[in-house]
Order: C-alpha cells, then sequence, then structure tokens
C-alpha cells in the first residue's frame, strides 16, 4: 500500500488506476461490518429483496416475506447528528410515513400518540415502515425503485399484485392484478427521444409467458409466449430498451424483442460453445430440446455493455455467455465457478457484478444456499473470497444482495432469518491505524526496556 501511495504522490499512478488498484484489493478483504450499521432485527421475517436508488445511493428498500417493506436512510448521520431506527409500531397498522410529503415525519405532530421506538446506535435509520398486511397481503418477492427519481417505487408479492407506491405519502398509486403469484419485476426507463421516455416493467410470474406493464397507460402492454412452465427471472438489456431476458422453470433462458410479433430472438444452448455458421437454427428457434441449465433458471444479470449475459440454474451452475457473437446463437463460454454453487430453490436469486470500471477486473457476488456468499472473478471463475456470516451459529440462507454505491466496496445483503448484513472490505484508515497501534507498542517496549535498565545494579555499577 505505501508503494501504491508513493507512485500516486510523485505521478506516476493516475487517479483512475490508483482507485482501480485498490478498490481491486479490497474484495480479497470483505468482512462482515458489525458496527454502526443496521439494526439487530430488520425484519421479522426473510427479506427477499433490496433495491438501492441509483441517484444518490442513500435510500435502500427493503421487502420482507411477513409482507412489510421498510426505507432505510443510509446517511442518516449527515442529517441526525447519530443513528437510529424509527419504526411504528406494527401492532397499530399504521406506518411512520405521514401524509404532508416527510417519509420520515419523526418529529411531525401528526405522529402523537403512536408508539415510535428507537433501537440501534447505528447511522442507518428506518425512515418509514410499511406495516405487514397493510400494503400486501403475502410476502414481497422484489422491491425496486423507479430509476429516475426517488419519488416512486414498485413492489410485487405472492398476492398475485404489483403495486406502484408514491415514497413522499407512502400510498398506493396503483395496483395491477396478475392473477398469479409474482416471482421477480424488472423496470426499464429508457429514454426514447427528448420528450418521452419507456416505463415498461417486465413481470414473471407463475405463468408460462412474460407480462409486461405499461405505466404511462396503467395497463397490461404485452405478452411474451414460450415458456413451458412458471418464469422466475427477468432482466433488461443495459443498453437497448427492447430487448429482454427471461428464465422459467423448464429450464430455458430467452432473449426478447418486444417490437417483434415473433418476439423471441434466440434461445440459450447450453452445448453451444463455439461459433459457428448462420444456419436456419442458428439462434435456436426451430430445435425443441434447447436448455440453458438443466434445472429452472432463476437468476439472470446483464454485463454493464450488453455483450454478456450472467444465468444460475438450480443445477448448481453459473453460465456466462457471449451475446455479442456475430452470426451466431449466444456462446456458453465455459467458465468455471468451482463446486461450492448451491442452488436449489424456486425463488429468484440474486446475481451481483461490481461496476466494471471501478477494478481490474469485474466481481461477481452469489448467494450460495449453503450461507455463503462466494465472490468470484467475473472473467475465470476464480474464487477470491467467501463470506462467511459472524455471530451466527447456522448458516442462513442469503436471500437479497445490493451493491452500496460507487468506489464503495461495500454490498447489503438480505438473510432469511430478517437481518441485513453489511460486507466491506479494509480501508487505508484502518491500516494507517493498525501501524499507529504497533507503533506505539513497539515505543512503549523500548523506554520499559531503558528504564529496567537503568535501574538494574549492575548498570549503576558499571558506570559509576
Amino acid at each position: 500500500m505505501q508503494s501504491l501511495l508513493l507512485e500516486r504522490a510523485t505521478g506516476r499512478l493516475s487517479v483512475l488506476d490508483f482507485a482501480s488498484t485498490y478498490t481491486e484489493s479490497l474484495y480479497s478483504q470483505l468482512k462482515q461490518v458489525t458496527r454502526n450499521v443496521f439494526p439487530s432485527q430488520c425484519h421479522s421475517g426473510a427479506v427477499n429483496s433490496l433495491s438501492l436508488e441509483q441517484l444518490d445511493c442513500r435510500y435502500m428498500l427493503s421487502g420482507c416475506a411477513d409482507s412489510s417493506i421498510k426505507l432505510w436512510d443510509l446517511r442518516s448521520d449527515e442529517t441526525e447528528g447519530s443513528g437510529g431506527e424509527s419504526a411504528i409500531n406494527e401492532d397499530d397498522g399504521s406506518s411512520s410515513g405521514d401524509d404532508s410529503g416527510n417519509p420520515a415525519g419523526d418529529n411531525d405532530e401528526s405522529n402523537q400518540g403512536k408508539s415510535i421506538h428507537w433501537s440501534s446506535p447505528g447511522p442507518y435509520r428506518c425512515l418509514a415502515t410499511i406495516p405487514r398486511r397493510s400494503g400486501h397481503e403475502y410476502g414481497v418477492s422484489s422491491v425496486q425503485w423507479w430509476p429516475q427519481d426517488t419519488g416512486m417505487f414498485l413492489s410485487s408479492s405472492f398476492d398475485h399484485t404489483v403495486k406502484v407506491w408514491d415514497t413522499n405519502s407512502l400510498q398506493v398509486a396503483h395496483t395491477f392484478d396478475m392473477d398469479n403469484r409474482v416471482y421477480a419485476i424488472d423496470v426499464c426507463s429508457h429514454k426514447q427521444n427528448e420528450f418521452s421516455s419507456q416505463a415498461l416493467v417486465a413481470v414473471a410470474s407463475d405463468q408460462p409467458f412474460i407480462r409486461l406493464l405499461d405505466l404511462r397507460t396503467a395497463s397490461s402492454a404485452h405478452t411474451l409466449l414460450g415458456h413451458k412452465g412458471k418464469t422466475l427471472s427477468v432482466a433488461w438489456h443495459p443498453i437497448n430498451s427492447y430487448l429482454l431476458a427471461s428464465g422459467g422453470y423448464d429450464g430455458e433462458a430467452k432473449v426478447w424483442d418486444i417490437r417483434r410479433s415473433k418476439s423471441c430472438v434466440c434461445r440459450l444452448d447450453m452445448t453451444k460453445t463455439n461459433v459457428r455458421e448462420a444456419k436456419v437454427d442458428a439462434l435456436n428457434l426451430g430445435s425443441t430440446l434447447v436448455k440453458a441449465h438443466s434445472g429452472p433458471v432463476n437468476a439472470l444479470t446483464w454485463d454493464e455493455a450488453g455483450q454478456l449475459l450472467y444465468t444460475s440454474g438450480n443445477d448448481d451452475k453459473i453460465r456466462v455467455w457471449d451475446m455479442a457473437a456475430t452470426m451466431a446463437p449466444p456462446v456458453n463460454k465455459l467458465v468455471n465457478f468451482g463446486p461450492l454453487t448451491r442452488n436449489k430453490y424456486l425463488q429468484n436469486l440474486p446475481i451481483v457484478l461490481s461496476p466494471c470500471n471501478e477494478t481490474e477486473v469485474q466481481h461477481l457476488l452469489f448467494a450460495s444456499d449453503s450461507g455463503d456468499v462466494l465472490v468470484f472473478r467475473a472473467v475465470d471463475g476464480k474464487l477470491v473470497s467467501r463470506l462467511l456470516r459472524s455471530g451466527s451459529k447456522n448458516n442462513v440462507r442469503t436471500a437479497s444482495i445490493v451493491y452500496g454505491g460507487p468506489w464503495t466496496s461495500t454490498y447489503y445483503c438480505g438473510t432469511m432469518d430478517g437481518q441485513i448484513l453489511t460486507w466491506r472490505g479494509g480501508g487505508i484508515e484502518e491500516e494507517e491505524e493498525r501501524e499507529e497501534i504497533d507503533d506505539v507498542k513497539e515505543t512503549e517496549e523500548v523506554a520499559i526496556s531503558r528504564d529496567d535498565l537503568f535501574d538494574d545494579p549492575y548498570f549503576r555499577l558499571v558506570k559509576s
């Protein structure tokens, strides 16, 4: 680290190279932060989903299996001076938000008479709570911020609904009835031109098709048919707003172009491992036995350029697909992530990629059924770190993961026992503190040894 700082101070290393090299080193030092974080019991059930808004990376949503939703302020120490969780007692059936536009409403007179509980001296404070059964009847499967601002967010549930929420009032703006359990949603808000933007929500549910909801008209805009069984995961392309990837119970992963009448543009085949000449079934549209995994596909994520697609299924495999290969179907890159990945639950699973410009090599975080969060190098599948939860006798499974913001090397994980854990790499400040402590210890030892030397009778005799 000292040589790295010297190269930066002398100008031989640019700011970006210094930051990426240092951040790269933090991924091998990720550890659980136990002080000044979330309260010990964030929810009474599994934290199925986490969503951090990308504008300020300050406000985070958590959706629980008990149907409650909480809004967290990750920088409450900047405004409050000291942290603490404020939550309205769920027994009275009220939330901690008010109708005047203040999500927290802690000092507002409208909260008089309500029981507000303060706990946790940490800086992460619960601004508002939507109590169980007041918004959704059953467990929340997914929560997502509207990407353009923090005034709206969406939630899906096993009660067959997708709801649009007003953040300020914590009131439901609109409810979509899906008639089936909803496993996952993904929001697309790409700007089409200067005056309008796309506002589509892709929904994976118990039915063998993907539903597209248009927030501008508050209606179902399109249905993508093709899966054989329930659909478990959906992910919009990060660049092309008309491309959508989906994974289903049938083991298939498909890519759709929602502008076309025949929307399915390709199916991922795990047996296709090299580029070949284009044929009639080059995109695997005519073949019947085409699978991306030997089990249900319950996890999807794109890289930032949209050239690679990462999938995971109940066959305990993570696969990387080259989506930019020309004149050929998407190619299975045969990246081996080792034998530690465990994935057996029919539930949308988080796969999180680190930003490509923050480290020399991208890292992939995978929540294994064993309770560990595995950190891999995305390019070759090499295991970098195995995050083991501290203070727990049993390895409780992680149900949700979200990145903490640019250049932070921080990740928040929601667990099946209702906790939200913070994982962060060791910083320069910690290393400097260790060095200062070591220097103090060495100085004290030297001083003590000299005192003992002067007090020694033999030393006084020789000196005289």
